[in-house]
């Protein structure tokens, strides 16, 4: 009898296009259409800038100490890239928008706002970016078979005006991010969520009939060839699949695993969420960045994007943080320079980088070959100012993790202000990540701050 094989490709059409969720396993039974891994390029952007003395490393390129602010990666340590020295010039000086307005508008675009009657902090006249942002420039450019071209996710983002953007799809055209997890679920992995009113129209429930969950779906096909599989892919078959299964249960009210991630051949455990979580309660912003996050994952590693981009809040963000026992909002606090101000604005931002370890430790769990998910991708994590006691856009704290697939020479403090060293520019940083995922770019947003990819980051 012939075998049957499952490959990436197959799973990613006709009726299990929206489903699929076999990552790619070691089993010759289980090899798809493509013998090296896709690399990913995920944004990963916090709001209010930082606190320079304690976000920098201190020591050289290749011996250094991570910063207070920057100790939740420390298990990542050889797979991150701290940057110093990246000013964005381009927005510097304009005089359209307030700092957090031009900052968040050039991040991804590398180019200045358009003129509009947007409000932000003491100006009132700012309007949209105007240039492509970079996620939806590598998308044309390299045309991924993916069946989303590209991923937005929001967290409690709220502002649809310039605060609250960060890709844009070309001049004065920027793409708003999903902030419902429940519908990025429904969208993603195609199966309705149980008790959440969905509406009823015939139509509407003849396709969730037809699509049903994940786990109806596929079961002819793992039934199939979970026993002629190794040991370790069978692990990670049963993993993966927990994984979703997991975010679904949550979604719908039921329990989620705890602790270290799931257990393979077990049902989730944990304290259950309840009731559909309300978006718009700040106390839940924990709840729906960790579904975002671990949907995000799964979405790069089934192969529906390879483009991803999670934005927590917006640019000025006034959000509340009552999980951390804080009662200020995020940008008074971000002005409060006393003693008291700077720890309350450090506990958000020491939490801020929990967020992103989460969620490189989930990337970091998917083996792809010898290599693993999150290696074969470059996250790039930006916020839209720098000192946010100066309103700074100079010296820019971002940070590269993951190595796109061997490209990028990772566990590195990268200092272009070492040993009398002049600033790079944010557009040479986005040209230089374009090149990493595979484009021709010599330049990328505003030509006269681009003069090609930067030096010793490859």
């Amino acid at each position: 009898m012939r075998q049957r094989m499952i490959s990436r490709r197959r799973m990613l059409q006709g009726a299990l296009a929206a489903t699929a969720t076999i990552p790619l396993l070691n089993s010759e039974l289980a090899r798809g259409d493509e013998t090296t891994a896709p690399k990913r390029f995920v944004v990963f952007y916090t709001p209010n800038g930082t606190l320079e003395s304690q976000w920098m490393p201190q020591g050289t390129e290749t011996n250094f100490t991570l910063s207070p602010l920057l100790q939740p990666l420390s298990p990542f340590k050889a797979k991150l890239i701290p940057l110093r020295g990246i000013n964005m010039n381009v927005v510097v000086n304009s005089n359209i928008g307030s700092e957090h307005a031009r900052g968040i508008g050039g991040l991804l675009t590398g180019r200045a706002l358009l003129r509009g009657n947007f409000r932000s902090f003491n100006s009132n006249n700012a309007g949209w970016s105007s240039g492509i942002s970079l996620d939806q420039h590598i998308a044309n450019k390299l045309k991924p078979p993916t069946l989303f071209r590209t991923l937005e996710l929001g967290v409690q983002v709220r502002d649809a005006e310039v605060r609250g953007r960060i890709c844009y799809a070309g001049p004065d055209q920027p793409i708003p991010p999903r902030e419902d997890p429940y519908d990025t679920f429904e969208q993603l992995f195609g199966a309705s969520v149980p008790g959440q009113g969905q509406g009823s129209s015939e139509a509407l429930d003849r396709l969730r009939a037809q699509r049903r969950t994940v786990f109806d779906i596929l079961r002819e096909d793992i039934a199939d060839v979970r026993p002629r599989i190794g040991r370790e892919d069978r692990v990670k078959l049963d993993a993966h699949l927990q994984s979703i299964q997991d975010i679904e249960a949550r979604l719908a009210g039921g329990s989620s695993s705890s602790g270290g991630g799931p257990t393979p051949g077990t049902s989730c455990q944990g304290p259950a969420l309840g009731n559909r979580i309300d978006l718009s309660d700040d106390a839940n912003m924990p709840a729906i960045g960790k579904l975002q996050m671990d949907m995000a994952a799964a979405a790069l590693a089934c192969d529906l994007t390879r483009i991803c981009t999670i934005q927590w809040s917006y640019a000025e963000s006034e959000h509340l943080y009552p999980f951390l026992d804080l009662r200020g909002n995020h940008h008074a606090i971000s002005h409060q320079w006393d003693a008291e101000g700077k720890a309350q604005y450090s506990k958000i931002h020491t939490w801020l980088a929990e967020q992103l370890a989460y969620f490189l430790g989930k990337l970091d769990s998917y083996q792809e070959g010898d290599r693993t998910l999150l290696d074969n991708t470059v996250v790039l994590w930006v916020t839209e100012i720098s000192e946010s006691t100066q309103h700074a856009l100079t010296n820019m704290p971002f940070l590269l993790a993951g190595s796109a697939g061997g490209v990028f020479r990772t566990g590195r403090f990268v200092d272009y202000l070492a040993n009398g060293g002049s600033p790079r520019q944010l557009n040479d940083l986005l040209v230089t990540i374009a090149n990493a995922m595979g484009t021709d770019d010599t330049t990328f947003g505003d030509p006269e701050y681009s003069t090609g990819p930067l030096p010793g980051l490859t």
